[in-house]
């Protein structure tokens, strides 16, 4: 009896093959799913820094206009348009900006006044925004001879899209400070 309960022994002392590739088997499966996991948080993650970088980059150019549009009189019509041209004091400088194939783009030159800004065909455009899918320029230029007294404004409106599910849109609006410009204020 004693060599049937030692034999037994030796034999339970190890695992089957069936035990092996069963939990070969489940460590491979739970390994895929935890991989499969990773690679969908990274790929996520590289795509929302894409989406931010852009985003960033349009809040840049949209400061930077704003800032520009602040110390200038308008130069193009009023409406709601795709660009806007305008002559900026404090530079001496005619500038356009215009969404165009994807990219918020500017084209500048220096002038000696409004009048000289409004005969000017720019120069080349340079893109300082990518992946803006719309944009526009809503302009009220400032009128001395409005009762009571119109200060203008530029309000610009930006939407950045990667695909069509993940868009982001940001917009600023600008008070023109061109009040000797307009008849405000006699300089």
């Amino acid at each position: 009896m004693m060599f049937s309960s030692q034999h037994r022994r030796k034999r339970n002392k190890g695992f089957t093959l069936i035990e092996v590739l069963v939990s070969l088997f489940m460590f491979l499966t739970i390994m895929t799913a935890v991989s499969q996991i990773f690679v969908s948080a990274f790929s996520g993650y590289r795509y929302t820094k894409t989406v931010q970088l852009d985003v960033e980059a349009a809040q840049f150019a949209l400061n930077t206009l704003a800032k520009e549009l602040r110390t200038s009189s308008v130069v193009s019509a009023a409406g709601n348009q795709s660009f806007v041209k305008f002559y900026d004091h404090s530079q001496g400088v005619c500038f356009l900006y215009r969404v165009s194939g994807g990219n918020l783009q500017v084209a500048r030159q220096t002038a000696t006044g409004v009048s000289d800004c409004r005969s000017k065909s720019l120069p080349a455009f340079t893109a300082i925004a990518t992946d803006i899918t719309a944009g526009r320029f809503l302009v009220v230029p400032s009128d001395a001879a409005a009762t009571p007294l119109l200060v203008g404004k530029v309000t610009i409106s930006l939407e950045i899209a990667q695909d069509a599910a993940h868009r982001a849109r940001i917009q600023s609006s600008v008070s023109l400070v061109d009040y000797g410009e307009s008849g405000f204020i006699q300089i």
